[in-house]
């Protein structure tokens, strides 16, 4: 079966499946508040695991703890708002862990999708390497050796809504025992990003952290879709807003709220480094 390659290891996260696995099992030594029970989507980071790899295994220790789960679904972003929605139905994704196989059953719906939204196809010869799917695909084989992977991106616009909506009737009517993550990133701040509304220094950390991010994971809790990219456009608060609406349409089918678990940013690895930083949230919807 043809496989995708692995296209970030050896530099964002380990290519080893020891380190690897050393690393996962370190932040899941942190415990999860009690009582809570787990949940079935999440939002996660995905800047190098040594940035904000903590706040991704958190969320993937969060979700459902069974081994008979089926799919994992990753929805990645890096698009612009008139870009399609993109997909790979087919072949295996190589992990440090060992391959994990595709989930096909999918391509009919992305097919009654392209009535709404473009959909540009992608195989594991023929795809754009991008690092929102990727870096969770390591711990989602490992968390879940058994499942499918449904790798999927979505642009920051009504593409993103119709995408989450054709995934929720999916997994109602499959009854797939299923879970996902929506990943993105906050605020890249900085002369490297050409976005430094606040100058520069640490009001310009202090902005990020108390007012441009919380807006964004604000919109996240409300539940709302459209309010979630328009707010991410508008505010440049988020790089892959279009995958947070996608998934948030599944948990809202579901009646399910948004928790944030965590959040930091790189100036945290980096303290005083705040020329160029980037924020990240983790947390799930119950």
């Amino acid at each position: 079966m043809a496989l995708r390659a692995m296209d970030f290891a050896g530099s964002w996260y380990p290519a080893d499946s020891a380190a690897c696995e050393r690393q996962i099992r370190d932040w899941w030594e942190r415990p999860l508040p009690e009582g809570l029970p787990p949940a079935r989507l999440g939002v996660v980071p995905h800047a190098g695991w040594a940035y904000s790899g903590r706040l991704a295994a958190r969320v993937f220790q969060a979700l459902l703890p069974d081994p008979a789960v089926e799919l994992v679904i990753v929805v990645g972003g890096h698009l612009r708002p008139s870009d399609p929605v993109v997909a790979m139905v087919e072949g295996e994704w190589e992990t440090p862990f060992g391959p994990m196989p595709i989930h096909g059953g999918f391509r009919d719906e992305l097919r009654a999708l392209e009535a709404e939204t473009t959909v540009r196809w992608e195989t594991p010869q023929r795809y754009v390497a991008d690092n929102s799917t990727e870096l969770q695909v390591p711990f989602a084989r490992y968390r879940y050796p058994r499942a499918e992977l449904l790798p999927l991106r979505a642009p920051p616009g009504l593409g993103a809504l119709a995408l989450g909506r054709y995934l929720a009737d999916y997994l109602e009517r499959t009854g797939l025992n299923a879970v996902g993550v929506a990943s993105t990133d906050l605020t890249h701040y900085g002369p490297a990003y050409g976005f430094e509304p606040q100058g520069r220094g640490p009001q310009a950390v202090r902005w990020v952290r108390e007012e441009n991010d919380p807006a964004f994971i604000d919109a996240v809790a409300s539940g709302d879709g459209e309010r979630v990219v328009s707010v991410a456009n508008h505010r440049h608060c988020a790089c892959s807003a279009g995958a947070v609406a996608a998934l948030g349409e599944v948990a809202r089918h579901h009646a399910w709220r948004f928790e944030p678990l965590d959040y930091a940013t790189s100036d945290d690895v980096k303290p005083g480094d705040s020329l160029n930083f980037v924020g990240y949230v983790a947390g799930v919807y119950r």
